[in-house]
C-alpha cells in the first residue's frame, strides 16, 4: 500500500478524533453505530481512522471488511446517483453559483440513465466513479509503468534461457528501457513494442520440441472448435422450443425489454445449421490430423489418444451423444455443461493438453507464461493505435467524479453563505460514500463500486468484481429495488466465455418474473456469445434468519478461493 502526500487525499488523513480512535482499537458494528448516534463520530471520521489502520497494520483487512460490511451506518449513506442529482438540483436552482457552474456538464453527462447502458457506457461509468482515482494518479505520474512493469516480468521470466531467440528478446527489452524517449505516444516505442511481440512469439515457439511444435497448433485449433461448437450448441438449445420464444408478461417494462430485445435478432434455423455442419466438418478434418500427427511421431502416442480418436472419427455428427466413448469418459473429468460437442471432445482435448505438457513441463509452462505477456502487450499496442485512446492523462482525472467532487469542495471552502455550506455538506456525502468503495475494495481484494447509473427503481446498489490467476472472472451484484426488494446476483465466468449466475431474490413475484423468462434470460446471454452453464434462482433470507447470507456464501465457496485484485491501485 503506497502513501502519498497529494491534497488530492486530502479525505484519507487520518482525523484528530481521539475518542473515536481509542474507541476503534476494539470496535465491532455495533460500537461504530452508537458512537455515531451519540455524535463521538462521523461516518467519514470512522472511515478515516479505517484507512489509517489499514495503513498502520492494526487491523487486518478481514476485520475493517466485515466493519464495513455489516455496520449499518455504512448501509445508510444512500443511492450515490441520487445524490449527486438532488446536488445538481440545488447548483441549478434559485441563484446560479457561477463557482459551481463549470462542473454542471461533467456532473450532467455523469448522470446517465440505465437504460441507455450498453458495453462501452458501463466502462466509462466504471472507470470515471472516483473509486480509481488513485490508481488514475499513479499511472499518470509515470505513463509508461505499465509498459516496464510488463518488460521487467518478460526478462525475468527468460533469465535462464541461453538461445538466439531469448538473446534477441532480451535486446529489445534492454534498448525499451534505457531509452530516454521512452514515452508511450513515441511512434518509435510503438514499432518497438511489435518488434518485440513478434520476437516473443519466435521464441514461444521455439520452447516447443520440433516433435511437439505442430502438435500444439493442432491442440490450440481443436480448443478454439470446441469453444465455437459449444456456443452454436448452447444458442440451439436455448432457442429450440417455440413455445420458449413467447415472452410472457411482466409488470416491469424494463425487465421485459432487456429480456425481448435479444429475440429480435434470433437465431435464423439455416444459418446455425450450416455453422454446425461446417465445425463438424472442419473437427473431423483437425482429427484426422491429429491422428497423422501422432502416427509419425512415436514419442506422442499412448494407449488413450488413439482409442478417443478412433471413436471420434468413426461418429457422423460429433453433436450427437457418442454412446462408444463412455467406457473411455470414465477417468476424464468433464464438463458439467450439457453440450454433447464439448463432451465427446473434452476427453481428448485434456489428454493432448496433459501430453504436451509432461513431454516438457518446464518449456510448456514457460510458454504459457510468455503468451499471456504478448496478449498483454498486443492490447497495449492497440491502445496507443487507437487515437481515441490517445488522450491526455489529465484528460481522464479531470472527468473522474471523485476529481470533480474535491475541486467542488475546494471552490467552496470558503464560502460561508447558507446554500454553498448545504453543498458542501452533500459533497462530503458523496466523496464519503467514494472513500467507503475504496477501503471495501482494498480489504477485500477486489474492485467495489457504487453502481453509477440514474434508476428510478433503484434505493441502493453496489459492483464488487474479482480476478483469479486461473482467469477466472468474480462479479458480486448486491441491489435493492423498490419494487423486487433485495436482490443479489453471483456470477463467475470461466473459459472465456462460460457463465454460472446464481440469483438470490428476497419477493416472490420477482422469483416469478425470473423464473417466467429463464429461456429469454439464456438467449440474451447467448446473443453477447456467452454460454450460460448454471442458472439458479435462490431465496434470500432475511438478514435475522440463521442462515448463510449471499454475500459470504460468495466469499466462502470455491470461486473465491486465492483471488487476486484486478487492477486495484488505491493509495492511502
Amino acid at each position: 500500500m503506497l502513501v502519498t502526500n497529494n491534497t488530492l487525499l486530502n479525505i484519507l488523513v487520518p482525523n484528530d478524533n481521539k475518542v473515536l480512535k481509542e474507541a476503534l482499537k476494539e470496535a465491532d458494528s455495533k460500537t461504530l453505530e452508537q458512537l455515531v448516534k451519540n455524535n463521538s463520530g462521523s461516518v467519514n471520521d470512522v472511515l478515516k481512522d479505517l484507512f489509517d489502520n489499514l495503513k498502520n497494520g492494526t487491523k487486518s483487512n478481514s476485520t475493517i471488511e466485515n466493519i464495513l460490511k455489516n455496520s449499518t451506518i455504512f448501509k445508510e449513506m444512500g443511492n450515490f446517483s441520487s445524490s449527486l442529482s438532488s446536488m445538481l438540483e440545488n447548483i441549478t436552482n434559485g441563484d446560479k453559483n457561477p463557482t459551481l457552474e463549470k462542473f454542471k456538464p461533467i456532473l450532467e453527462n455523469f448522470l446517465k440513465n440505465i437504460k441507455d447502458m450498453d458495453a462501452n457506457t458501463l466502462k466509462e461509468q466504471l472507470k470515471n466513479s472516483g473509486v480509481f482515482l488513485e490508481s488514475k494518479m499513479a499511472l499518470n505520474s509515470n505513463p509508461n509503468i505499465k509498459i516496464e512493469n510488463i518488460l521487467n516480468q518478460i526478462q525475468n521470466l527468460i533469465k535462464d534461457l541461453n538461445t538466439p531467440q531469448a538473446k534477441q528478446v532480451n535486446e529489445l527489452i534492454s534498448k525499451l528501457l534505457q531509452n530516454p524517449n521512452n514515452s508511450s505516444n513515441n511512434p518509435a516505442n510503438l514499432a518497438s513494442l511489435k518488434t518485440l511481440t513478434s520476437a516473443l512469439q519466435n521464441l514461444s515457439n521455439s520452447l516447443s520440441t520440433p516433435q511437439t511444435q505442430n502438435l500444439s497448433t493442432l491442440v490450440n485449433q481443436l480448443q478454439n472448435f470446441v469453444d465455437k461448437g459449444t456456443l452454436v450448441e448452447s444458442k440451439i438449445e436455448n432457442a429450440s422450443n417455440p413455445q420458449n420464444l413467447q415472452t410472457k408478461e411482466t409488470t416491469n417494462p424494463l425487465l421485459k425489454e432487456s429480456l425481448t430485445a435479444p429475440l429480435k435478432e434470433n437465431l435464423n434455423p439455416q444459418t446455425t445449421l450450416q455453422t454446425k455442419e461446417n465445425i463438424n466438418l472442419q473437427t473431423k478434418e483437425l482429427l484426422g490430423q491429429l491422428k497423422n500427427e501422432i502416427i509419425q511421431n512415436p514419442i506422442l502416442q499412448n494407449k488413450n489418444i488413439m482409442p478417443l480418436l478412433e471413436n471420434l472419427l468413426k461418429a457422423d455428427n460429433l453433436f450427437a451423444k457418442n454412446e462408444n466413448l463412455s467406457t473411455l469418459l470414465s477417468q476424464n473429468n468433464i464438463t458439467t455443461f450439457t453440450s454433447n460437442f464439448a463432451s465427446n471432445l473434452n476427453p481428448l482435448l485434456t489428454q493432448l493438453k496433459q501430453d504436451l505438457e509432461s513431454l516438457n513441463p518446464n518449456d510448456h509452462n514457460l510458454q504459457n507464461h510468455v503468451m499471456k505477456l504478448v496478449e498483454k502487450i498486443e492490447t497495449i499496442i492497440k491502445e496507443l493505435s487507437d487515437p481515441n485512446l490517445q488522450k491526455n492523462d489529465n484528460t481522464n482525472i479531470k472527468d473522474d467524479m471523485k476529481s470533480v467532487l474535491l475541486k467542488m469542495q475546494d471552490e467552496l471552502s470558503s464560502k460561508t453563505d447558507t446554500k454553498s455550506q448545504e453543498l458542501s455538506k452533500q459533497i462530503d456525502k458523496l466523496i464519503t460514500q467514494i472513500d467507503y468503495q475504496q477501503l471495501l475494495s482494498v480489504t477485500s481484494n477486489s474492485n467495489s463500486v457504487y453502481l453509477p447509473f440514474l434508476w428510478d427503481m433503484l434505493e441502493d446498489g453496489n459492483i464488487s468484481m474479482k480476478k483469479t490467476e486461473e482467469e477466472k472472472f468474480y462479479c458480486q451484484i448486491n441491489l435493492t429495488l423498490k419494487d423486487f426488494g433485495k436482490v443479489d446476483l453471483m456470477l463467475a465466468l470461466y473459459d472465456k466465455n462460460k457463465l454460472d449466475l446464481t440469483v438470490y431474490a428476497q419477493r416472490d413475484h420477482f422469483k416469478t418474473a425470473i423464473r417466467d423468462n429463464m429461456q429469454q434470460l439464456k438467449i440474451a446471454l447467448n446473443s453477447v456469445d456467452l454460454i450460460p452453464v448454471n442458472i439458479k434462482l435462490l431465496d434470500l433470507k432475511e438478514e435475522n434468519e440463521s442462515t448463510d447470507k449471499p454475500t459470504q456464501a460468495y466469499i466462502n465457496n470455491s470461486y473465491s478461493q486465492n483471488l487476486n485484485s484486478s487492477s486495484v491501485d488505491i493509495r492511502v
